[in-house]
């Protein structure tokens, strides 16, 4: 799986009905979903979240292993989903909807802070096998 092929199944998963992304309000006031790949650098600080915003981690943890004249490419992918809506139980939702496709996946729930209601940080495994060189 590369970061596309996750960024397009999350999204997928996630915005079925009922869409459970939320949106971020750009300076300009415009709104795009709160979807956001960060790489060398996180979430633009100008852009405000309201609902469930989700941010992918662009770059997976490579985590090799031998494997009986094989090797076992062991990625993990990690996503982040923060709630910011208190009427809103969205979180839950994503969260189950993510369990079910990503059933190998890791959960770590932390509750809520003065800016966030409840998050959940996701490593999500993904094994590649191949041979020894």
């Amino acid at each position: 799986m590369n970061i596309t092929q996750l960024r397009d199944t999350v999204v997928t998963l996630l915005s079925a009905s009922p869409d459970l992304i939320g949106n971020y309000i750009f300076p300009n006031g415009t709104l795009v979903p709160a979807v956001y790949v960060a790489g060398r650098q996180g979430v633009p600080t100008e852009w405000k979240a309201i609902g469930l915003e989700v941010v992918i981690q662009e770059f997976s943890r490579l985590m090799p292993s031998p494997a009986l004249g094989k090797f076992k490419r062991r990625q993990e992918w990690t996503v982040v989903m923060v709630n910011y809506d208190t009427t809103s139980s969205n979180l839950t939702t994503a969260a189950e909807r993510m369990a079910t496709r990503f059933p190998d996946a890791r959960f770590s729930f932390s509750p809520e802070t003065d800016i966030a209601y409840g998050q959940y940080r996701i490593i999500i495994p993904d094994t590649d096998m191949g041979y020894l060189a």
